[in-house]
């Protein structure tokens, strides 16, 4: 592992190096200090607030903005950094869309701010749809939510990058030591942490109007075999029926609300040039999840990883 500052190698003099992501958040965020001296023999690069830090291990895997400089240490400088989304969680604007595919409204904003693309698939799904006053980060968000499909989108150092949740999949491994194979990290989990809920399920939805304090019942989606095991447990949802149709509304939120909760959190090892990273596809035990976030540190040479997954298909 390598870790550039202004193009310059500090690697030596950094510590307590640590990055974390989640589908949640667009930004990477990353945590290190750097030692400093007073003897004059002795030349360390000291970033400074808006210095680009870089982070190779076989490819870079970070490129990034420091935010925050604490120096008040007398032995070492401790350092915040984000990569390039931290701007598009800044940044607002205003933009109107007129029946746009949406990728073309995409390339539209990313073009508006100087953004460079990574890549981005061919999204058809038509965009009609008014953004005030929205950080740049909510307009794609919610572009790729009417979407649909659940596509993730983060930042690379090659720039945006849109693609399917669960498309890629992570696999990481490490070694006990330099003569053994490689082993499967997740086999080798520990501090684990699993708990499964029905707290937040719904299992059938009831879309109404209302017009004039008057309400109607425009449509019921249920799920009959969530029913007879867990029992009714049913959201209502209210609709403009000019803007949105009952029967498309009832059958989305049912499917996104009529899922069992699970908390899945582990700690695992894996090699210095893997990088297991939120939005990727990873199997346990034969079960795919996804990753929904990612916590990595680097600590006396040995890469640690801490992940929270939620299952790809878990259903009552």
């Amino acid at each position: 592992m390598k870790l550039y500052a202004d193009g310059i190698d500090i690697t030596s003099a950094v510590g307590n190096l640590s990055w974390q992501n989640s589908i949640a958040e667009l930004a990477t965020t990353m945590s290190f200090d750097v030692a400093k001296t007073d003897a004059q023999h002795i030349k360390i690069y000291l970033p400074r607030e808006g210095s680009i830090i870089q982070m190779y291990t076989n490819v870079e895997i970070f490129r990034g903005i420091v935010l925050t400089v604490d120096d008040g240490e007398k032995t070492k400088n401790t350092y915040t950094a984000a990569d390039f989304g931290w701007y598009l969680n800044k940044s607002k604007e205003t933009y109107q869309f007129n029946n746009m595919p949406a990728h073309k409204a995409i390339r539209k904003v990313c073009s508006d701010f100087n953004i460079v693309i990574d890549s981005i698939p061919t999204l058809e799904t038509k965009i009609t749809k008014i953004y005030f006053d929205k950080t740049i980060s909510e307009i794609l968000m919610d572009i790729l939510e009417i979407c649909g499909c659940g596509y993730n989108l983060d930042m690379t150092p090659k720039g945006l990058r849109i693609y399917e949740l669960g498309s890629i999949y992570a696999y990481p491994e490490f070694r006990l030591s330099p003569n053994t194979q490689l082993l499967y990290s997740p086999n080798l989990r520990g501090n684990v942490s699993h708990s499964i809920s029905i707290e937040d399920m719904k299992n059938s939805i009831k879309v109404i109007t209302e017009i004039d304090g008057n309400y109607s019942v425009k449509k019921v989606v249920q799920d009959t075999g969530l029913i007879d095991k867990y029992g009714l447990l049913q959201e209502v949802v209210k609709i403009d029926p000019k803007k949105e149709n009952a029967g498309t509304v009832a059958k989305v939120k049912l499917e996104e609300l009529s899922k069992i909760h699970e908390s899945y959190s582990f700690k695992i090892i894996e090699n210095m040039d893997s990088y297991t990273r939120a939005g990727y596809l990873i199997s346990v035990d034969d079960v795919d999840y996804i990753i929904e976030s990612s916590e990595h540190s680097i600590k006396n040479g040995i890469h640690y990883t801490k992940i929270a997954l939620k299952n790809k298909s878990l259903k009552g």
